[in-house]
């Protein structure tokens, strides 16, 4: 099976899937305080001209940054996500907004020219690719000078994590079910912490802005995203 192959199987089947929460009557009232990664790179985008959603699944993320841009382009590797994505956005499109979709493989070069986004953002992508400094590399090169690429990766250094490994377990950053079906960590081939990660942007030509994260009540933990949010969502500069 290739990872094509795998990506269609899980979202094709429907196989995700976080299970129920524990303590959930707790969960509902702490979901106030909740970030998702959708909603943190939302509120860190910079209005341009043009964005590229690497990853862009069903095109949810591309509807919201819409407004925001007045020409938004998604690739990604499954093609049903791209089919769904196509249904969701097909009113923004009819509406006479800029919008193209496609599906790739980004283990490959990109298949944009250079300098030509303002904006890039690869949300939940980078630790699921072959080679993260070949990807990044990519995005970089895509982007115009000074342009921006807003890009996030699961935080293996999150506190419930360390307690994980403490214990002899294995840190677990996707679904923890059926992995048989949807792959190993759900295809998850790379673990970052903030250091490792802002590393990785720093070598291939980024200068770091900001660091943050989303998740379970983020919005009280986020000042301290390297141990205490499940993610790692990064604001970085083309140099």
């Amino acid at each position: 099976m290739d990872e094509k192959e795998l990506y269609e199987r899980q979202y094709g089947e429907k196989l995700l899937s976080a299970g129920p929460p524990s303590f959930p009557a707790l969960r509902r009232w702490l979901h106030r305080f909740d970030l998702s990664r959708h909603e943190l790179a939302l509120s860190l985008l910079r209005p341009g001209e043009a964005l590229l959603d690497v990853g862009c699944g069903d095109g949810k993320f591309i509807a919201k940054a819409a407004p925001h841009f007045f020409e938004l382009h998604g690739i990604d590797i499954s093609q049903y996500r791209i089919s769904e994505a196509e249904k969701k956005l097909k009113g923004l499109c009819d509406s006479g907004k800029k919008i193209t979709l496609r599906q790739g493989n980004i283990s490959s070069a990109l298949p944009f020219a250079d300098n030509t986004f303002d904006t890039v953002t690869c949300l939940a992508v980078i630790a699921l690719v072959y080679d993260p400094y070949f990807l990044v590399k990519e995005l970089r090169r895509v982007l115009k000078k000074d342009g921006v690429l807003i890009a996030e990766v699961p935080n293996v250094a999150y506190i419930k994590q360390r307690f994980r490994l403490l214990f002899g377990e294995l840190p677990i950053v996707s679904t923890p079910h059926d992995w048989e079906r949807v792959g190993w960590d759900c295809g998850h081939l790379h673990y970052f912490t903030k250091k490792t990660f802002c590393g990785l942007l720093r070598d291939c030509g980024f200068d770091v802005l900001t660091v943050t994260g989303s998740g379970f009540c983020a919005k009280l933990r986020n000042f301290y995203p390297a141990l205490l949010t499940g993610d790692i969502c990064v604001v970085a500069e083309k140099r």
